[in-house]
């Protein structure tokens, strides 16, 4: 019986920040598809579906916070759990953010560990 590799869609601009968290990912076990944007993101979300998507909320082209939108939206891919990256730490940015229902709320500068441990909690 084979283990279920989970696939996570990491949505970063920044792309130190992308290598950064998708080699924390991969390194422990699961599968990262990147993509530099929302719109990209949602490309690849029609072509697969992930297991979970991870956005920073800040981005060009279409931001975290619309694409969280798109996804509600599609109920093909609505119950994928989703976590929001955001340099941004304000209170109003965050109720801002959990008005869109994240399963996930994670500040940066990023700690690998913390978004490894977070991913395996949502995912069980």
């Amino acid at each position: 019986m084979s283990k279920h590799v989970h696939t996570i869609l990491l949505v970063e601009d920044e792309p130190h920040t992308r290598r950064l968290i998708s080699y924390a990912l991969t390194s422990n076990g699961f599968n990262v598809t990147e993509a530099e944007h929302g719109q990209k993101a949602l490309e690849f979300c029609k072509e697969m579906l992930p297991d979970l998507i991870m956005s920073d909320v800040m981005m060009p082209v279409l931001d975290g916070l619309e694409l969280r939108r798109r996804i509600l939206q599609d109920e093909r891919l609505s119950k994928i759990p989703f976590v929001f990256l955001s340099a941004r730490a304000q209170t109003h940015e965050i109720i801002r953010a959990e008005k869109l229902l994240p399963d996930a709320y994670i500040t940066k500068p990023v700690e690998p560990d913390e978004i490894v441990q977070q991913i395996r909690k949502l995912l069980g």
